[in-house]
């Protein structure tokens, strides 16, 4: 059985685009050749195997599908190619991330397959069709530092400027969501000599779509630790973050 991060390695070979079939961002060029047939559980996306069985977690029937390597844009994810490059809406640079691919009838929704052909309502040729996947992005959204943690969200910690610390929460399709219970707060803070020094410093929810905290005269390159609890009455998680320079938002450049 094949390790998922392992799997995920054999697709990171070049892609090459086939023709474009049907209208629409949501259907666009498929690779070639077409990425490896897996299995993964519908109810715990991150099992993903290279082998018919059942969930080592819940015992389900592992359903087969495609995962494919592709460039998309972190704000708009309809937009999919297979080299690097820009948003042709905004500008962004595109992030690499790992989506299921599928091919349906561009007027029979319902005609779903793994594998290309026609049809069989009315003979038209599959097109090509990604859709997010959940564990398929763990790319920063913010130039910072970012985790998957035990629950399957993700955490990211940036230092954007001198003493702030900013903390953001993904679910497991990386988009941002603020979770009832959670508390988090720096606990440590090392000087540029290597010595630890303890802190108490709370991380506080903004009206900006993220969580801050203020350390005093700490400026990049700096290393901290926090603990975050991110439901009520569960365990705190102890993270390290380490900033060699300050995080940097991605570039939002002019559209040509």
């Amino acid at each position: 059985m094949l390790h998922r991060r392992a799997f995920l390695l054999t697709l990171a070979a070049p892609l090459v685009g086939w023709p474009l079939v049907g209208r629409g961002a949501a259907f666009q060029a498929a690779p070639s050749p077409l990425p490896p047939v897996a299995w993964s559980c519908p109810m715990h996306p991150e099992v993903v195997v290279n082998e018919a069985g059942k969930c080592p977690i819940c015992g389900m029937t592992l359903e087969t599908l495609r995962l494919a390597l592709v460039w998309t844009c972190p704000v708009h994810t309809d937009i999919v190619q297979m080299q690097a490059g820009s948003c042709r809406r905004c500008g962004r640079d595109l992030i690499r991330v790992t989506k299921a691919l599928s091919f349906t009838c561009p007027v029979h929704a319902a005609v779903v397959s793994l594998d290309p052909g026609r049809c069989p309502r009315c003979r038209r040729t599959l097109v090509a069709k990604y859709s997010v996947r959940p564990h398929g992005d763990h790319n920063p959204k913010h130039g910072g530092s970012f985790f998957m943690v035990s629950n399957n969200w993700h955490l990211e910690v940036t230092h954007p400027v001198t003493s702030v610390f900013r903390l953001y929460v993904y679910d497991n399709y990386s988009k941002p969501f603020w979770p009832p219970g959670l508390t988090a707060r720096i606990t440590e803070v090392v000087s540029p000599a290597g010595a630890p020094a303890p802190v108490a410093v709370p991380f506080a929810r903004t009206t900006h779509g993220y969580y801050e905290a203020r350390v005093p005269n700490v400026a990049a390159p700096a290393t901290i630790a926090a603990k975050v609890r991110f439901e009520a009455h569960d365990e705190e998680y102890h993270f390290d973050f380490i900033f060699p320079d300050y995080s940097k938002e991605p570039a939002i450049r002019p559209k040509r």
